[in-house]
């Protein structure tokens, strides 16, 4: 390159001198950044609670898993998105489709009366959805009541019961118009919405007016109280707490690999 410099001042032979290559030498270690363990590239993810991620979840899953070879455990009957289309209205706009399904038949979690009640709930919804099968009980039946024996219902259970605790569920606005006897009811008592609900667990649960939650409700009108055995046992840990009104008809979706 400086030989085949055909300047009047030959500017390119100033390379030559030691002082410019002094200069222009950079002698400082540049540190490599960490690799990003996240950002892929994966021959296989796993996601769960699949029927809640948008468009652009979508996009940065897909992006780390060119394969596009995925399993996805979730449950459309349960997306926070209002989707009653199916797995196929789900993955749409993610662009996957050809998904093999699997469903699970058994409810290791959720006691049969609540299934019971939750399955009705769900049929009016979505006619054809699938209801697993709860493999235990607990004997203690969903009760209805009017939302003027909420007060009452919560002190009942709080004065009988050292600790627990209960969440109280419902529409924001009728929360809104419960606020002052669910403050009432103490530090053990919980307010929440549906959406704010989801993956907490309670020892009672109160499902405040589920006719304003959309559809018909469970059962129509009222409380639906979910409590503990009620007869000295402790409350099962796995018991779904403030989910009691939904249905784990979890499916597994895998997408082959490409």
């Amino acid at each position: 390159m400086i030989a085949a410099d055909s300047s009047e001042m030959q500017v390119l032979s100033m390379l030559r001198g030691a002082d410019l290559q002094e200069a222009l030498a950079d002698r400082a270690v540049v540190a490599a950044p960490p690799p990003d363990r996240l950002a892929g590239p994966f021959t296989h993810i796993v996601v769960d609670e699949a029927q809640e991620l948008d468009v652009a979840q979508w996009a940065m899953i897909t992006r780390r898993c060119p394969s596009r070879s995925l399993t996805l455990v979730g449950d459309p009957a349960q997306s926070g998105h209002g989707s009653s289309g199916g797995w196929d209205e789900l993955l749409e706009p993610a662009g996957l489709s050809g998904a093999r399904i699997a469903r699970l038949g058994l409810n290791y979690r959720t006691p049969a009366e609540i299934m019971e009640a939750a399955a009705e709930a769900l049929h009016e919804e979505l006619p054809g959805a699938t209801v697993p099968v709860s493999i235990r009980s607990t004997g203690v039946p969903v009760r209805h009541a009017g939302c003027d024996r909420l007060a009452e219902e919560l002190q009942a259970w709080l004065g009988s019961r050292a600790e627990g605790t209960v969440g109280v569920i419902g529409a924001a606005h009728v929360l809104e118009a419960l606020e002052e006897t669910v403050g009432a009811a103490g530090p053990r008592v919980r307010a929440l919405t549906p959406e704010l609900s989801r993956g907490l667990e309670f020892d009672l649960v109160v499902l405040v007016c589920p006719e304003t939650l959309g559809g018909r409700g469970l059962g129509g009108g009222g409380a639906l109280c979910r409590d503990d055995p009620g007869d000295g046992r402790a409350a099962d840990p796995r018991s779904p707490g403030p989910n009691a009104q939904n249905v784990n008809c979890c499916t597994d979706v895998r997408f082959p690999l490409a």
